[in-house]
């Protein structure tokens, strides 16, 4: 899909969204990753390709992720995808002006199932094209469930694949089907 010169940025990458920084290393991206928790890292790297894993361990809330940020496009170049499992739209307005460059490059903003009826408006620059994945969750018999990571990754990976400009995993109608 893409030679190793890509390099993406995957904020949530250690939880349920391991899978898309998976996917993407094994796809010959450099992967930095945004996430707290170093144990969670390890298993992370263990899991990908030598190399293409590159952690920032740093909660997004923190104004640490900025200077973070700038040293991974200082040190691997702008990123040509991020991918977001973020409520912090300010900051990842932020890290796309940070990112701009010649290029367009694709933001992939993983949002909740309530975001899909009620949701803020995103401010992106002009070389971004901006996509949502809305998580839902599953009916099975007369109860149903949220995904599970691998659901939510695999949705992920893919809106990767295809692009678009939205996609949902799971379902999100009729709302009040939601687990509580």
């Amino acid at each position: 899909m893409n030679e190793k010169h890509n390099h993406a940025l995957v904020i949530g990458g250690t939880g349920m969204l391991a899978g898309v920084s998976i996917f993407l290393a094994k796809e010959g991206y450099s992967v930095s990753v945004i996430g707290r928790t170093d144990t969670k890292f390890k298993r992370l790297k263990a899991d990908s390709p030598p190399d293409s894993i590159f952690p920032i361990q740093v909660d997004y809330h923190s104004d640490d992720l900025y200077t973070e940020v700038e040293e991974a496009i200082a040190e691997r170049g702008p990123f040509d995808l991020i991918v977001s499992w973020t409520p912090n739209y300010r900051a990842l307005e932020q890290i796309c002006e940070m990112n701009d460059q010649a290029t367009s490059f694709r933001l992939i903003h993983v949002k909740g199932s309530r975001r899909y009826f009620e949701d803020e408006e995103i401010h992106t620059t002009t070389n971004c094209t901006y996509e949502k994945v809305f998580l839902g969750f599953v009916i099975e018999g007369e109860t149903s469930r949220w995904l599970t990571n691998d659901e939510i990754s695999n949705g992920v990976i893919q809106q990767i694949m295809s692009m678009g400009d939205k996609r949902i995993v799971g379902q999100l109608i009729p709302y009040s089907a939601r687990p509580r």
